[in-house]
């Protein structure tokens, strides 16, 4: 018989188990102390049942954003260009000055329209797909 045949078959069988056995089942797993993290346990035997396993660089996003997701929501919407809301882009093409306002939210506005990426603006005024950062002289780092 071997160690994974003696694991709980389901969550059921898991809630009979003592709070030691659990306690013990839970220590094979996490070094923090057991308490009565049933979804969590019985997530972990799923998992080594499968042998799968949380890849490592899951488990430090998941470490780094414990104590403040909202940290986790606001960078995932961060403006990935950096720029301060009002600030204008212009550029000349084809001798024509084209100009760019930075909006509150975000967005790109361009001749009355609205644009999440600068890459749109870029294909826009040039009539095929560009990079916004090289159409507009634009260094990331």
């Amino acid at each position: 018989m071997s160690y994974k045949d003696k694991l709980p078959q389901s969550m059921y069988e898991l809630k009979a188990l003592s709070f030691d056995e659990r306690a013990r089942l839970w220590a094979k797993y996490s070094q923090h102390p057991f308490k009565r993290q049933m979804r969590s346990l019985w997530y972990y035997i799923q998992c080594d049942r499968l042998n799968l396993r949380i890849e490592h660089k899951y488990l430090i996003k998941i470490r780094k954003y414990k104590d403040n997701p909202e940290q986790c929501l606001t960078s995932a919407t961060k403006n990935k260009y950096n720029f301060v809301p009002g600030t204008i882009l212009t550029r000349y093409f084809k001798g024509i000055k084209h100009t760019v306002l930075v909006n509150d939210d975000g967005s790109l506005s361009y001749n009355g329209d609205k644009y999440s990426t600068l890459s749109g603006v870029a294909t826009k005024i040039a009539g095929m797909k560009m990079s916004g950062n090289f159409f507009f002289g634009i260094k990331r780092k």
